[in-house]
């Protein structure tokens, strides 16, 4: 029997290192790629309800102000029925975080400048990917407003005016800075 020299002892050993080396690192790729993917998605997907979420909002600040009524609240939900998870207030507490809660009123008070309006409680999950920025972009700038009290824990809500009758309000989470800032509720304010 012949004897085997040393270089040739260690070849296939190496040799099956080596091969094995390179399925772990393709496997990590693809589990990294994987990843990215899915991130993506769900990147995607989030955009995704954010904007139909600012194209809801903005629909609501078209309708005009005898509209805004639960019939006319109702009507537009339709509309975005099976897009977005709507649900029209009816006194109960919603602690699901899993509907944007759509209330309207109407101001009776004929001294007041505000005759109606729509408040949208925007549940966590949009929330995450909705920021005053998306607003500003989609509906314009922020009216600047001068603090009349002092700093409070929850800061005061800032105004973009949609148009000559309606503007709308945002509440956001505090301590972001405020083009970051996450909304929470969207009020929509008519002037006629």
């Amino acid at each position: 029997m012949k004897k085997m020299s040393l270089s040739s002892r260690f070849k296939l050993p190496v040799i099956i290192c080596v091969l094995i080396f390179i399925c772990c690192l393709s496997c990590t790729e693809d589990r990294t790629k994987n990843k990215k993917d899915n991130v993506s998605i769900i990147d995607k997907k989030s955009a995704g309800v954010s904007q139909l979420f600012l194209d809801y909002t903005d629909s609501v600040t078209k309708l005009p102000s005898a509209k805004l009524n639960e019939a006319g609240i109702t009507s537009l939900n339709r509309a975005f029925s099976g897009k977005l998870p709507l649900a029209i207030y009816n006194g109960k507490q919603y602690n699901n975080d899993k509907n944007i809660v759509v209330q309207s009123y109407k101001n009776n008070d004929t001294k007041s400048i505000i005759k109606s309006g729509v408040i949208l409680l925007v549940p966590k999950f949009i929330t995450d990917s909705l920021r005053i920025r998306d607003f500003t972009r989609h509906f314009g700038n922020i009216k600047e407003e001068k603090q009349m009290i002092g700093t409070t824990e929850q800061p005061l809500p800032v105004q973009i005016n949609v148009d000559a009758n309606t503007a709308m309000k945002l509440t956001f989470n505090p301590g972001e800075k405020l083009e970051l800032a996450h909304v929470i509720m969207v009020e929509v304010l008519k002037y006629k």
